[in-house]
């Protein structure tokens, strides 16, 4: 013989943890500590982009600046050619005053077509750092006289290293994700206490389980504590593994930290130099210009010789190019001092909150 039944139930259980050891709000403080993390780490690429894109800008900027220099000498050398020339058509001068002059006019066009190429290849640098493509767009970097900036003292630049720079900011995180997993590994060894309710109700056929779910429920309530009694020393393992993690987080930041401001110490006595050294080499400029002129009227009046002349220029030559170089290097410094600080992207950042 053989028979059959039905049979039907349905329910609602409700599980919570009531401890853990802290595991779970340690787990959401990590969590938390990560993300400001990734937003450091977005700081750190904006701040890298700012850099490169203004290193190139000033690329582009010296190489306009140097291309100017360059018309100007060969200017220069063709002037000075053109008026040796009709004093050797004179008898005035020797013709080897004539091939110096040309040597040097030469010069001064090889120079010129240098100088050309490298302010397209700054030009195509200035383009990629952009994220852009060069199609012959019209581009100029705006001059502007090298104003001397306000150099932090020592203690100060260490204070804006501590709180500004997100690298650093980065290594203190680490320190405090250490510090949780510490206590995640710590709190394994603390008993877990569970809770849960169950609400259920049965009954043969449909109609029988819907009354029996408004009259004939069951309701149950259970509690349940684990204490962990032995793991074979992986509980002890992982806490001491944590511990040794927690020291070279905190001894990596005081590495990072000091490097870093030995950087900045170096960035600062260097701009400082630069404050300076540029002066010096503006008034060098101006006596180079003022010794040319009194070369070429003494060479008119055959009181001096073409060499005198010649080097006169290649000093103006030289003293502007040194002049361009330092200021460029100059400002190149002065930016690496504000990215070191974490400055730089909050600078931009304030910048656009104007602009809007």
């Amino acid at each position: 013989s053989s028979g059959e039944s039905s049979y039907m139930s349905a329910g609602l259980s409700i599980n919570q943890t009531i401890y853990n050891g802290g595991k779970s709000l340690n787990t959401v403080k990590q969590a938390k500590v990560n993300l400001e993390i990734a937003k450091l780490r977005e700081r750190n690429t904006k701040t890298q982009v700012i850099q490169n894109v203004t290193s190139s800008y000033y690329g582009l900027l010296k190489a306009q600046q140097l291309l100017e220099v360059a018309l100007k000498n060969l200017s220069l050398s063709e002037k000075q050619v053109n008026l040796v020339q009709k004093q050797f058509e004179l008898g005035a001068v020797r013709k080897t005053d004539l091939l110096k002059a040309n040597v040097s006019m030469g010069q001064a066009k090889v120079e010129l077509l240098n100088r050309k190429t490298s302010l397209e290849n700054s030009r195509r640098q200035l383009f990629n750092d952009m994220g852009m493509i060069d199609f012959g767009q019209s581009i100029q970097a705006k001059s502007s006289d090298w104003i001397p900036v306000s150099v932090p003292s020592s203690a100060e630049a260490l204070g804006l290293l501590k709180e500004k720079n997100p690298n650093v900011l980065i290594q203190k995180a680490a320190i405090e994700i250490g510090n949780i997993q510490f206590k995640i590994a710590k709190g394994m060894r603390s008993p877990s206490a569970f809770a849960s309710i169950d609400y259920s109700a049965s009954g043969d056929n449909s109609e029988q389980l819907k009354e029996s779910l408004k009259d004939d429920w069951r309701l149950g309530v259970s509690m349940a504590i684990n204490f962990p009694i032995f793991s074979g020393n992986s509980l002890s393992t992982a806490q001491q593994q944590a511990k040794l993690s927690q020291r070279k987080y905190e001894n990596d930041y005081l590495t990072f930290l000091n490097d870093l401001r030995v950087q900045v110490e170096l960035i600062r006595k260097s701009i400082m130099n630069y404050s300076e050294i540029i002066p010096i080499n503006q008034d060098v400029v101006s006596a180079a210009e003022e010794d040319l002129k009194l070369a070429q009227k003494r060479y008119s009046i055959g009181s001096a010789t073409i060499l005198e002349v010649l080097d006169a220029q290649v000093s103006l030559i030289r003293s502007n190019s040194t002049l361009i170089n330092t200021v460029h290097d100059a400002r190149i410094q002065e930016m690496r001092l504000k990215a070191l600080l974490g400055m730089l992207d909050l600078e931009y950042q304030t910048k656009e909150e104007e602009i809007k």
